[in-house]
């Protein structure tokens, strides 16, 4: 609640102003204060309103006493209260031939059509606070003015020197404007000072040195963070010029855009700096200072990297760790680095295996967002219900399980970063709808809520399925395939890109022996063109399963093809057969599983190592 006071020293309007504030809609937001002292008895101290009314003289002379020490607002003498007047004093003095009209030059302006029509003459007599009503009303008399109309002040002041005189009464529509002016100016008013203190509040609660300046280049505005780097208390920085701490080593009124990226040493402390000019027309008006000492940058960093890390959220591959030389992996990581340069969303399309994971890491790694959130998903490892509240979250009570604490959802947790959705094509299409309001809307919903949240996340999808014909056969939406096919990026399959296969071999068995810390092998190059010679359904992955299976299962330094041919049938699956062969199986995929350790490999078999030693030898798995 606020109070307006009305200073009205006649008491025929105060009687119109309560009758306006009874009715007013806004009563019980308002207190209503009415002062009837004249203006040469008011005093500054006295007044109580948040907001105060007057009019006429009295109006002139409370705006230049009160100044900006309150909300002053003039009630209005409208057309229509100073025809009325003037109606009135026809029609009670009708012999009337000269009316003198005084009023302040507000009131008086715009007069002129009313006496342009009238057959009477009529004078008007503008006054102020320091001309004052009384040399108005002499000078009337002077030019023979019969009847005189204007306020409380000179209407009284005529009839004391025995002239007919009459008032103009404020109307209710005048009193209700300006009821309804004071409660917006003062809501206004209040609504600025909260965004201020809020501002304040913001500028204050932000870690990091904020300064403005202005067109002098000096500062207008210091938060504690920037005082405390330099070192000095607000009252010995505001009024001084920022050239003083060695902000202005380019001048800022030569900049035209943001400029980031500068440092500099302030007492004793290194800081990153950055400069924002505000221009008129290209005139430089005042200016924007943020700074952070490094320090801190670095120590916050590494925290977010190490969170980061923990959760899982982070991409630990590149495009230099793509191995191979062959033309078509060098076309797809020539592909992907270029679109690592732009935010658009990519779909990798590929046969299992392939590397596509691989390849969406490296392209997060290369783009500007590499240093936040990397999330995987894979799309086909989870049922519906348990996919959607992993990529949206959910909110307490969301579900029967739900946590009572809720969960972030993926989408959420890869903000500002990248979200990998592998298997895209196994999302149903259900889900396929709630998806494709993220790509158009960048906003999701928790599961159980109605708020949105704004995100900032590049996808990147994949899919080894042909989307172009689930979308023929309404298994896909067609509209989400053309959000999510932006950029196409097809992985070679292991077969088109055989010649990668002894480079690829290397690694793998050189990664396998250093987890095993068994044997270190060298392979036999007869080796390479019988692999190169098989289809590899399952690409890369089987490779490196075939590596892994040779690491734990060669004993001999050499990988030999015989070794290679052990472990690998023509369809590129393990032997099953009967007898032997299958007893044989079985204990290569105990070593496998153990890595190798044979110990644990018999245990696993329910057999002694004695007897695992003798089958090894026996099936010449073990020379």
């Amino acid at each position: 609640m606020f109070t307006i006071e009305f200073i009205l020293p006649y008491h025929k309007l105060r009687t119109a102003v309560e009758q306006v504030f009874r009715e007013h809609p806004k009563r019980d937001q308002i207190k209503l204060v009415i002062t009837s002292k004249t203006h040469s008895e008011i005093r500054e101290g006295e007044l109580k309103g948040d907001v105060i009314i007057a009019r006429g003289l009295t109006a002139a002379y409370m705006d230049r006493l009160l100044k900006s020490s309150f909300i002053f607002i003039e009630l209005p003498m409208s057309g229509y209260d100073v025809m009325k007047a003037f109606h009135e004093g026809l029609t009670m003095y009708p012999e009337t031939k000269t009316i003198g009209f005084i009023a302040t030059p507000a009131t008086i302006y715009g007069f002129e059509n009313f006496i342009a029509e009238s057959n009477l003459t009529i004078r008007t007599y503008p006054i102020d606070y320091s001309s004052g009503y009384e040399g108005a009303v002499d000078q009337a008399i002077e030019d023979g003015v019969d009847l005189f109309i204007g306020g409380d002040g000179a209407a009284s002041c005529a009839i004391s020197r025995g002239f007919h005189a009459v008032r103009i009464d404020a109307g209710r529509d005048s009193v209700r404007q300006a009821i309804d002016e004071a409660l917006y100016i003062y809501q206004t008013k209040m609504e600025q000072e909260l965004r201020s203190s809020r501002m304040d509040a913001v500028i204050e609660s932000i870690d990091e040195g904020i300064i403005t300046c202005d067109g002098d280049k000096n500062i207008t505005l210091c938060n504690s963070y920037a005082q405390g780097v330099l070192g000095k208390p607000i009252q010995e920085l505001v009024g001084h010029s920022i050239s003083e701490f060695g902000f202005d080593v380019v001048p800022f009124e030569t900049l035209s855009e943001r400029e980031e990226g500068r440092f500099l040493t302030l007492n004793g402390s290194n800081i990153l700096l950055s400069r924002t000019p505000i221009l008129v027309d290209g005139v430089f008006q005042s200016g924007v200072i943020v700074f952070q000492k490094l320090s801190k940058i670095q120590h916050m960093e590494r925290a977010i990297r190490r969170e980061a890390t923990k959760s899982g959220l982070s991409a630990d591959h590149s495009f230099k760790q793509i191995l191979g030389n062959s033309r078509a992996i060098n076309e797809a990581k020539e592909l992907g680095l270029s679109f690592s340069k732009v935010n658009a969303n990519v779909l990798l399309v590929g046969d299992t295996g392939t590397g596509k994971e691989l390849f969406a890491q490296s392209i997060h790694n290369a783009s500007d967002r590499h240093s936040m959130p990397f999330v995987a998903v894979n799309c086909a490892a989870l049922p519906e219900t348990l996919l959607e509240s992993e990529l949206f979250g959910y909110v307490s009570g969301a579900f029967t399980g739900a946590s009572k604490s809720g969960k972030v959802g993926l989408f959420e947790l890869a903000h500002t970063g990248t979200i990998f959705l592998d298997e895209i094509g196994e999302i149903s299409l259900s889900l396929q709808g709630r998806l494709l309001r993220v790509l158009e809307e960048r906003e999701i919903m928790r599961l159980g809520s109605d708020k949105v949240t704004a995100i900032d996340v590049r996808i990147i999808a994949a899919t080894n399925r042909d989307l172009e014909q689930l979308v023929r056969e309404n298994k896909f939406r067609k509209d989400l395939f053309y959000r999510l096919d932006v950029l196409r990026l097809p992985l070679p399959s292991l077969a088109e890109r055989s010649e990668d296969i002894p480079i690829l071999m290397e690694s793998f068995i050189e990664r396998a022996d250093r987890k095993s810390g068994l044997v270190k092998h060298m392979i036999d190059p007869e080796v390479f063109p019988f692999l190169q010679s098989y289809s590899w359904p399952g690409n890369i992955r089987q490779l490196r399963n075939l590596c892994e299976r040779l690491s734990a299962v060669v004993f001999n330094s050499i990988i030999k093809l015989e070794d290679v041919k052990r472990c690998f049938s023509s369809e590129g699956s393990h032997v099953h057969l009967s007898g032997d062969a299958m007893e044989r199986e079985r204990l290569l995929n105990a070593l496998v599983e153990t890595q190798g350790n044979r110990s644990r490999a018999a245990e696993k078999l329910g057999i002694d190592r004695t007897t695992l030693y003798r089958k090894l030898r026996k099936y010449k798995v073990l020379q």
